[in-house]
């Protein structure tokens, strides 16, 4: 039995305010129909990055009930999602599926300082220099960790808010990086790497 747990990215959503998939979300819908149709578990729950360290518990805790119930985990996520899941991957010895991932939540989340709400839902929400300073320990955390992580990196080449060029000459020797040439941060060839995703599952 096969279950993904998705990460969104930062300040943004999966779900709706009545807790169902955000239906403008063409990565989300790609991947719940795939789930479907290969009976994999797809858990895409709303996360807040202002408090990494309960994410991160929520989601070991979650990722415990589902070992308990037969499953094989992969974690899956966009963006900050992507940090998050390469950061829980090495916590469980999962694999990571990474998708235009902020391979530097320092550096990049500084820019969201002063961000007054959700990108998806509209819910009032507030960044702080604060929030961007839990960061450091778990970017060092993972950059001293001698644990084998099993990454897979989709890249969208025409990213606009990170440099997927850095992304790919820092992973190179680390993972499987599959790249595609335009795009956008939000990622645009899901369903091209869906054979991809298969195999992260299945072998």
């Amino acid at each position: 039995k096969k279950a993904i747990i998705y990460l969104h990215g930062f300040n943004s959503a999966s779900l709706d305010l009545d807790d169902n998939l955000l239906t403008n979300k063409e990565k989300l819908l790609v991947m719940q129909a795939f789930c479907l149709q290969k009976d994999v578990l797809f858990y895409t729950p709303n996360v807040d990055y202002r408090d990494f360290e309960g994410m991160v518990e929520d989601m070991l805790f979650q990722w415990n009930q589902y070992l308990d119930q037969g499953y094989d985990v992969v974690f899956m996520g966009s963006s900050m999602g992507g940090f998050a899941s390469e950061y829980l991957a090495m916590k469980t010895g999962s694999k990571a599926i990474m998708i235009n991932p902020a391979i530097s939540a320092t550096e990049l989340l500084p820019e969201f300082i002063g961000v007054a709400a959700n990108y998806e839902t509209g819910l009032p929400y507030s960044w702080s220099q604060e929030n961007c300073e839990q960061y450091n320990e778990y970017e060092k955390e993972l950059a001293s960790s001698h644990q084998t992580i099993d990454r897979t990196i989709f890249l969208d080449m025409g990213d606009e808010l990170l440099d997927s060029e850095n992304t790919l000459s820092k992973y190179n020797e680390k993972a499987n990086i599959v790249t595609y040439s335009g795009g956008s941060h939000s990622f645009e060839h899901i369903r091209q790497a869906l054979p991809i995703i298969d195999q992260v599952l299945f072998n």
